[in-house]
């Protein structure tokens, strides 16, 4: 179908037109659109708001949607993971977590490193910490904690992958290492992974995300918190022992 530059109410649109160029009218209304895109909201404007730019001449557009047609409702704007919240969710939920997470981990192969991450912070903003364990397929294993001072939550737990990229860096494995990054942090895994645009905290999710692309194998995956996923309950702990102030490394051989 062809389409024209056009203004409705003051704004810039594209108006749907028939073969004479002339815009197309049903019931009294025009079909509208604001963008070019394929898959552009298709609205219908009273026709006598439609202004058609005559000095262009018609397009054709790739098919956009209709602004009317009823939502999928498979699609939900809820960003949850349906296992419920750490200390709200049920004893079903929390199986269902548990459950998702061990079949995460289950599916790694042996030669990748596993990393489990976690912030925490008492008043968010208040006192913060990160946590992180990262367990080397050669048998080491390495404990650290990052006292943040006053903080919140969402910089604890982008802290914690920072923390643990520092490690896989000291480590000296080869970059390209098949890496898995575990998270609790839904915002984290949406700010790294899904795309989701940075309100806050813009300076230190650049850092990570600028140290994340140095290991093209790492995959950052969310698991769901406090399920009893022992390397995720331990990241917990030394997130609360930096809380407490504490900031220490440990690195051992697994023996």
């Amino acid at each position: 179908m062809n389409w024209r530059k056009a203004t409705f109410k003051g704004k810039d649109v594209w108006a749907q037109v028939d073969a004479l160029g002339a815009p197309v009218v049903d019931g009294g209304r025009t079909p509208i659109r604001y963008s070019d895109k394929a898959g552009a909201k298709v609205y219908r404007g009273g026709a006598g708001g439609v202004s058609v730019d005559v000095s262009k001449p018609p397009v054709a557009l790739p098919d956009g949607a209709s602004a009317d047609a009823p939502r999928s409702p498979a699609k939900k704007k809820s960003r949850g993971s349906g296992f419920g919240k750490a200390g709200t969710r049920t004893r079903a939920q929390a199986a269902m977590a548990e459950a998702a997470a061990l079949e995460l981990i289950g599916g790694l192969s042996a030669s990748t490193v596993v990393a489990y991450t976690d912030g925490a912070c008492k008043g968010n903003p208040g006192p913060a910490g990160s946590g992180t364990v990262v367990l080397f397929p050669d048998g080491r294993r390495a404990e650290a904690c990052k006292s943040l001072g006053r903080a919140t939550n969402n910089v604890g737990e982008l802290t914690a992958i920072w923390l643990a990229l520092h490690l896989l860096e000291e480590s000296g494995i080869d970059r390209t290492t098949p890496v898995a990054l575990l998270t609790d942090s839904q915002y984290c895994n949406g700010v790294l992974v899904l795309g989701w645009k940075a309100k806050a905290n813009k300076e230190i999710i650049e850092t990570v995300r600028a140290k994340l692309v140095l290991w093209p194998n790492l995959k950052v995956h969310w698991i769901a918190g406090h399920v009893g996923i022992e390397g995720n309950e331990l990241a917990d702990t030394l997130a609360n022992a930096a809380v407490g102030g504490v900031t220490d490394v440990r690195w051992s051989n697994g023996d």
